[in-house]
């Protein structure tokens, strides 16, 4: 029976995201919540089944996929340019975190909580921007460039925190700058023999060659509990970028498709109930995300940048790192609003902006009748 509910709700999902013109992700996130909300005051018992590998994956594969077709000059070259933007986002971290620190006392916690509201997704803005054939654009250059600067702090952190043993032992370094030779070296035989590589990963076999790679290195670093996020990412970074985009293109519909259900299998699991914060961090962290947006606008001001209002919602929290940070800490009811909160936003301007479009049709057509 729950593999049926669980096809059913794929399809709901599907459904939903034409009748809205929405984003998979948004849709399963809103959809998530629902369900979250019924299971609180009856008692469902709704899980994701066999598709909890999809669920696992799914923070990993982001950074994967966020290593590929950048190389370090290029990260190195937009966070520069952007470096007054990202300094000015910083803050998204430190306020909540020094607000947090206040009241609790507790520094893990209040970290946990400055890095909830912080990061954004950079994979998914570089979409929708491409989609909207905006990606040449100054503005767009800045918003690339501070969500860059968000995502290597992020991976910094969470290489630290997420370490189930300690990150400076001897035996995590070496196996950590052992890992990451092995995949330079392997850089270098894929680079030399690119064109070989890049015929055969564009079959259709080639998706099994690509789903491996990052598998093996994915359960690698679970099995001897290394730094994942960072050694993840330089795995993807360091891939040749002749072949980088063909690997991409490869795993987008699996990034896509683990975000969803990452973000469903969160939301039909939160509880609402206070573990470990008291109700005045509940009560401001609808604050903190509107902080998030009124930074990024006065840091678009100080830039001198052309931008819509609309475009400020590329910043707000998307959903699968806050939820994966929640769980470090119990603090899932905190991820639980902030991504409510966000995605509201979002389906707000997108309601919005759909109207004006249909608007202009309108009088586009009345014009030429």
């Amino acid at each position: 029976m729950e593999k049926i509910g669980f096809s059913l709700l794929l399809l709901i999902i599907f459904i939903l995201s034409l009748l809205f013109r929405s984003s998979f992700v948004l849709i399963s996130i809103l959809i998530g919540s629902f369900i979250a909300i019924l299971n609180n005051f009856y008692n469902l018992d709704f899980n994701i089944g066999d598709f909890k590998i999809f669920s696992e994956i799914a923070i990993s594969i982001i950074f994967f996929s966020l290593g590929l077709g950048y190389t370090f000059e290029g990260f190195y070259k937009n966070i520069k340019k952007t470096i007054f933007g990202s300094l000015m986002d910083l803050l998204n971290l430190l306020i909540p975190f020094f607000v947090t620190l206040i009241i609790t006392h507790n520094f893990f916690l209040s970290l946990l909580v400055g890095l909830l509201i912080y990061p954004s997704s950079t994979a998914i803005v570089v979409k929708i921007l491409e989609f909207r054939k905006k990606l040449a654009s100054k503005a767009a250059e800045i918003m690339v460039g501070i969500l860059l600067f968000e995502d290597i702090v992020l991976i910094v952190i969470l290489s630290i925190l997420s370490s189930k043993t300690s990150l400076f032992s001897l035996q995590t370094i070496s196996l950590t700058v052992l890992c990451i030779t092995t995949l330079f070296l392997f850089s270098k035989l894929l680079n030399k023999y690119s064109l070989f590589f890049e015929r055969y990963l564009q079959e259709e076999s080639g998706i099994f060659f690509v789903l491996g790679y990052f598998l093996l290195i994915h359960y690698f670093c679970l099995y001897f509990h290394l730094p994942e996020s960072l050694i993840i990412f330089l795995a993807g970074i360091l891939i040749p970028q002749q072949i980088s985009y063909t690997i991409k293109s490869k795993i987008e519909i699996f990034k896509n498709f683990s975000i969803g259900i990452f973000v469903i299998d969160f939301l039909m699991k939160t509880k609402f109930e206070l573990i470990t914060i008291p109700n005045l961090i509940l009560i401001i962290t609808p604050l903190f995300v509107i902080i998030k947006i009124l930074t990024i606008y006065l840091a678009f001001r100080k830039l001198k940048v052309k931008f819509k209002v609309e475009d400020l919602i590329y910043f707000l929290p998307r959903g699968e790192f806050s939820a994966y940070i929640s769980k470090l800490g119990q603090l899932e009811l905190v991820a639980f609003i902030s991504i409510i909160f966000s995605n509201l936003i979002t389906l707000f301007f997108k309601i919005l902006q759909q109207r004006t479009i249909d608007k202009q049709k309108k009088q586009e057509k009345q014009y030429t009748l």
